[in-house]
């Protein structure tokens, strides 16, 4: 499961707001098949009305991302994410898992990473087809 905490703080009429969400990125991912804009998302989960003062001071604020999953840890660097190598990250397994039957009918192979060449040419066909 990838998951992660997306937080913001910035302080509204003397106040000091955090607005935090847990993100399940593999829901997200599979609902939209990317990632939506995280300052919208961020302030829909919590209540900040998009046509005010206290919406634009949230989007001029960095979101922190914090408590990642494994999965999602090798994306981030400095509390900031990688939403792109995630994303695409995240289609190649989606790739790979419907390739996992195909695999292990046709040549035996339980686990892809234990075949390094062949997972090179896979991915490059993959990429070839997304291309077309």
């Amino acid at each position: 499961m990838n998951q992660l905490t997306a937080s913001i703080e910035f302080y509204f009429k003397g106040e000091r707001l955090a607005p935090t969400a847990r993100l399940d990125l593999d829901q997200l991912m599979q609902q939209y098949g990317t990632l939506p804009d995280f300052h919208s998302f961020l302030a829909q989960q919590n209540n900040i009305g998009v046509y005010s003062y206290e919406y634009e001071l949230f989007l001029s604020e960095d979101i922190q991302f914090t408590q990642a999953t494994d999965g999602v840890s090798d994306f981030i660097e400095n509390d900031q994410f990688d939403q792109t190598g995630f994303e695409q990250h995240w289609h190649q397994q989606q790739m790979f898992n419907h390739l996992a039957p195909v695999l292990k009918q046709q040549l035996d192979i339980d686990d892809i990473n234990q075949q390094p060449a062949l997972k090179t040419v896979l991915l490059a066909a993959w990429q070839l087809a997304k291309k077309d």
